[in-house]
């Protein structure tokens, strides 16, 4: 009778630390899910420390914030970045502007990978915010970098600057032309485009596979664009 009461309890004990470990687990592997799909690091004037997400090391490596804003064309806060993958550094700026009297922020997220930074403000605390890139958000893509999005690779491949004289040798216009090139599995294609200020309506759309591209913006520095997916 005692040999079968002990036998019972210990059954139960292992069901019961069997349910915890399965709990537990399931709850851990949830949280986690959720942590590495994006990541808030908060900033303090000057160089941050470096922080791993994933296996991207994201360095803050200088936050300067303008002590006063009566030229709005220059940043308000501004952030020098440094990635490193693998033996790969990449380097670039986050800025956000004042555009108003309320003081309203702007600023996109920068597209590296498939991954996307931007500055998050809050009263007068600033912190860096890495997520993963996805469809219907406007980002900036530098010039050299590629961005990933779902299946599709685009990259920010070439521009060539172009000028018009007249026959005094005064210059009449100026303009790109811009290369990106597309990728989806192992299927790629280049498409090559003017400035915007070329296009009627100040603006491209580059349609290919069920992808949609809304080209916003161009300079030789960075493309402003849109991914989203058509309905078709």
């Amino acid at each position: 009778m005692i040999h079968r009461l002990i036998k019972k309890v210990s059954e139960v004990n292992l069901l019961i630390i069997l349910f915890v470990f399965i709990y537990f687990t399931g709850y851990a592997q949830s949280d986690n899910d959720v942590i590495n799909s994006s990541i808030i690091i908060p900033l303090k004037i000057g160089k941050n420390p470096n922080t791993l997400f994933e296996k991207l090391v994201i360095e803050p490596a200088n936050l300067f914030i303008q002590s006063n804003t009566l030229n709005n064309n220059s940043p308000h806060i501004q952030l020098e970045l440094n990635l490193y993958e693998n033996n790969t550094k990449y380097s670039t700026f986050l800025w956000c502007y004042d555009v108003s009297n309320e003081s309203e922020k702007v600023n996109y997220p920068k597209a590296y990978q498939n991954y996307s930074f931007t500055l998050e403000i809050s009263k007068k605390e600033v912190a860096l915010v890495v997520e993963k890139l996805d469809f219907g958000k406007t980002m900036f893509i530098d010039f050299g970098q590629t961005a990933v999005i779902g299946n599709l690779e685009i990259q920010f491949a070439d521009y060539i600057g172009e000028r018009s004289e007249d026959i005094n040798g005064n210059q009449t216009d100026a303009f790109n032309y811009y290369t990106i090139l597309l990728s989806v599995g192992g299927e790629q294609k280049t498409v090559s485009f003017m400035s915007l200020n070329k296009h009627k309506d100040k603006k491209l759309i580059i349609e290919w596979k069920n992808y949609k591209i809304s080209i916003l913006e161009d300079s030789e520095k960075a493309l402003k664009l849109i991914v989203g997916k058509n309905n078709s």
